[in-house]
């Protein structure tokens, strides 16, 4: 009997990254930096390793077993993509966040989503419907974490979570917009990710709201959806008791996190 394949969609990946100065994405390389490089943003996007924390040398050979000279590359990736910072004599940290830094990039969003995704439904073809039905499929099989979570369920929930949005996008045709909007999509997902958490109550299925508007190409239908989805995230940041300032609720949730590791 053959073995099943994962259907790869035919977006000319290949061509598009030929002709175009966009810069290159390092997380899909194989070397053994690139894999210290993905577990660290991965810890940084979930709140494992929380805003602010001081990353030293030691915690992080014991925690990657990795050399210092991997983990000074991979820091020196996640400086240039904000998301840790490095001060001269002081060593690396993790980036802080704020509630005004979550309303500015939120706008950014708000403007590169719907532009891509518009695009995207222009250009659309069967396997990216494709890769809609099954990214929302898989998305769906997982509930929204929850704070007493395994960190291993948030990762996973979370991974799903992006391959859903990237596969909205994917047939768009500008490689700059793409890549803008992917660094935004990360810089919002420890925002998204200890808003959710920590909600009161639990949101409407917006996910399959989104699918059915694009996979019917219903332009304007999916970019109000897709601008309500963020906006409604930015509100629950807003309303959350005791968040003058998001970062209390960052510290509180990321200890949490960390305790269930």
């Amino acid at each position: 009997m053959p073995t099943a394949r994962i259907l790869k969609m035919p977006l000319g990946t290949v061509e598009r990254a030929a002709a175009t100065t966009a810069p290159q994405d390092v997380l899909s390389e194989g070397a053994a930096t690139f894999d210290i490089l993905r577990q660290m943003r991965e810890d940084i996007l979930c709140c494992v390793l929380k805003p602010d924390q001081r990353l030293r040398f030691g915690d992080l050979r014991q925690r990657y077993k990795t050399s210092v000279g991997t983990l000074r590359e991979a820091l020196s990736h996640l400086v240039s993509e904000g998301l840790a910072r490095t001060e001269a004599g002081r060593g690396f940290a993790v980036a802080p966040i704020s509630l005004a830094d979550f309303l500015d990039l939120s706008e950014l969003r708000v403007y590169l989503e719907t532009r891509t995704l518009a695009d995207a439904i222009r250009h659309g073809t069967d396997a990216w419907e494709a890769e809609i039905v099954s990214s929302y499929f898989l998305l769906s099989k997982l509930a929204p974490p929850k704070t007493d979570d395994p960190v291993s369920v948030k990762r996973e929930w979370g991974k799903r979570h992006k391959r859903f949005h990237d596969a909205l996008v994917a047939t768009c045709t500008s490689p700059w917009s793409l890549h803008f909007r992917s660094e935004l999509f990360d810089q919002a997902r420890r925002y998204h990710w200890l808003t959710m958490i920590h909600a009161r109550s639990r949101r409407r299925n917006e996910h399959l709201d989104l699918r059915d508007a694009v996979l019917a190409r219903d332009i304007d239908a999916s970019c109000a959806l897709i601008e309500r989805h963020i906006r409604t995230t930015v509100e629950q940041a807003r309303s959350e008791e005791h968040t003058s300032e998001l970062q209390s609720l960052a510290y509180l949730v990321c200890r949490l996190l960390l305790e269930k590791k």
